[in-house]
Order: structure tokens, then sequence, then C-alpha cells
């Protein structure tokens, strides 16, 4: 990862997909340091223990989980 603008890229990528599995299928090539740098990116906290399977889905879930969630709850 190269910086920042790419952090943003990366989060906006994010708030485009439709469902957990792109998600995780989008992060999970993506190296551990560059993955805790998009936690941090995304106000994440308490994620630097967390083995690279369970931060993909953090971030999956505070992502994509959450809007996905939230569009749920307020159709019924």
């Amino acid at each position: 990862m190269s910086g920042r603008e790419d952090l943003t890229v990366a989060v906006d990528r994010l708030a485009t997909m439709s469902s957990r599995a792109d998600g995780t299928a989008y992060l999970s090539p993506w190296p551990l340091r560059d993955l805790r740098e998009l936690a941090a990116e995304l106000g994440l906290r308490g994620v630097g223990g967390l083995r690279k399977a369970d931060l993909v889905e953090r971030l999956v879930e505070h992502t994509i989980g959450y809007r996905l969630t939230s569009t749920a709850l307020r159709q019924r």
C-alpha cells in the first residue's frame, strides 16, 4: 500500500460492495500490515493482536456487514 490515498480508495471500494463475500475476497490477499493500516484508517481499535483471517472478518463486518445489516433492518 502506498499511502493514505490508497486507503481512501480501498474504503470507497468496500463501500460499493454488496456482499460480505466480495469484501472478504478483496481483502484476503492483502498483507497483514496493510490490513492493520486500513483498520486504523477506519478507526477500529483492539485489532493489533488479531490473526489475518479475523482481521479481514472484522473489517468486512465494520464496513459491508454494518451497511447490509442496517439496510435489512430498515426494510422490516
